[in-house]
């Protein structure tokens, strides 16, 4: 298999053309990265009505392997696949927007796991089809944006990887359904108290990230970096650890 094009980090000013397809994909990553939230917020209630909805807003695993026994399975990977495919998507036009300065946003934006993300880059550059297909997710996402990696390629890749993810899940779910559903039971209980709950905690965290990114942003700006200012809003909870 032929080397991919290395990514280097280069002083060259953005573009018009750049700047705008930025916007674009910040604003789609912010837009799911409120989905998420919000899922996140009344992921009890939703669990309880709306599986389905839970999983297009928020298909963090825990949800997906709770909604997993209890929807239609062909309908739980197409709407799995599809919701993580659009922020994946979005982080590759990220990728492709801010080009090889990229690699300096996604160093910044994963600081908690550097040194994993150091070594998705040195075998990206060497096999980036194959990292795309077995280590799919948004820094790889926007490794192969930044890397010039073909949109069709790319998705194309994301989808059979994240089939594969939503039918072990599915799989795994299967295994353990006797204490998912016992998990489930005590939602149909104890949905409405539990919401309060959740409803406060994500609010306490929004709260807490927003004076972080604030700070980021004053930084990042003292530095002469306005390009990557804004990247910090569009944090997605599911991408909050290494890639899911």
């Amino acid at each position: 298999m032929p080397s991919s094009p290395e990514i280097t980090a280069e002083a060259v000013p953005f573009t018009p053309e750049q700047l705008k397809r930025s916007r674009r994909a910040l604003t789609a990553l912010a837009v799911l990265g409120t989905g998420s939230m919000i899922g996140v917020a009344f992921s009890l209630y939703l669990l309880s009505h709306f599986p389905l909805l839970l999983i297009a807003l928020s298909p963090l695993g825990r949800h997906l392997v709770l909604v997993a026994p209890i929807v239609d399975p062909f309908a739980f990977v197409a709407v799995g696949v599809a919701r993580r495919l659009a922020f994946y998507h979005a982080s590759y036009e990220l990728g492709g927007a801010l080009g090889s300065r990229g690699v300096e946003w996604i160093e910044q934006r994963a600081a908690s796991f550097a040194r994993f993300v150091r070594w998705l880059e040195r075998i990206f550059a060497r096999a980036s089809k194959l990292v795309v297909l077995f280590f799919s997710g948004p820094t790889v996402s926007a490794l192969a944006g930044i890397s010039g990696m073909r949109l069709i390629v790319f998705l194309s890749l994301a989808v059979v990887s994240l089939t594969v993810r939503m039918l072990l899940i599915l799989g795994f779910a299967e295994l353990v359904r006797e204490p998912i559903e016992a998990v489930l039971a005590w939602v149909d209980r104890y949905w409405l108290p539990g919401t309060a709950v959740t409803v406060t905690g994500v609010a306490l965290f929004q709260w807490v990230r927003i004076r972080r990114a604030r700070a980021q942003r004053a930084a990042l700006l003292r530095d002469d970096a306005p390009a990557f200012a804004s990247v910090e809003a569009a944090r997605d909870p599911e991408d909050a650890s290494p890639e899911p």
